[in-house]
C-alpha cells in the first residue's frame, strides 16, 4: 500500500513538472501583449508560480516592466563650485550646455544620449576655456551668449531628431 502511494505522489510530482516544462515552452510562442496579458492575469489571480515563471521570461525578453532595465539613464551631471552666488547661474548654465549638446548630436545625427561623451566639464573648457573650478558669476553673460545662440532653431531641428530616432 504505502509503494502504491509513492508511485502516485511521485507520478503527479512528474506529471506537475511536465505541465510546467510544457508551459515553459508554450511561452516562447507568445508575443509580447500576450505574454503581459497572461503575467497580468496570473497576479491578479495570485498564482505566485505561474507570475514567477512569465515575469522571468518578460525579463529574459526585455520587455514589459523589464523594458530598458540594463539600459543607463541619460541625465547631465552640472557641479558647480560653491564659489556661485548667482542664483540664476545654474540655469543658464544647464540651459547652455542642453544648447550646446544639442547642437553636437545635430551634426552627429546620434540618437545617443544627448550627454555620451560630452560632459559639463568639456562643455565649460571647449566654450569658455576653463575648469568647471574657475567659474565665477561673472561669467553668466558669457553662458546667457551660448544658450540664446541660435536656440529656436536648434531646438526644433532637435525635435525632429528626438522623433525620427524613436521611429527606429
Amino acid at each position: 500500500m504505502m509503494r502504491r502511494v509513492s508511485h502516485q505522489v511521485a507520478a503527479l510530482v512528474a506529471l506537475v513538472c511536465l505541465a510546467n516544462f510544457a508551459a515553459a515552452e508554450d511561452l516562447t510562442s507568445l508575443s509580447d501583449v500576450q505574454l503581459a496579458e497572461r503575467t497580468r492575469e496570473a497576479v491578479v489571480a495570485q498564482d505566485a508560480e505561474a507570475a514567477l515563471v512569465l515575469l522571468t521570461e518578460m525579463q529574459r525578453r526585455g520587455t514589459g516592466i523589464f523594458a530598458a532595465a540594463d539600459k543607463p539613464s541619460c541625465e547631465e551631471v552640472i557641479n558647480l563650485s560653491a564659489g556661485i552666488t548667482d542664483w540664476k547661474f545654474r540655469a543658464v548654465a544647464r540651459q547652455a550646455y542642453f544648447r550646446v549638446a544639442m547642437s553636437r548630436q545635430l551634426e552627429e545625427g546620434s540618437c545617443a544620449c544627448l550627454f555620451d561623451g560630452f560632459s559639463f566639464d568639456s562643455f565649460v573648457a571647449a566654450e569658455l576655456g576653463k575648469s568647471t573650478s574657475e567659474l565665477t558669476d561673472a561669467d553668466r553673460p558669457t553662458l546667457e551668449r551660448i544658450r540664446d545662440e541660435d536656440r529656436r532653431a536648434t531646438e526644433a531641428r532637435f525635435r525632429d531628431l528626438e522623433q525620427s530616432c524613436r521611429a527606429k
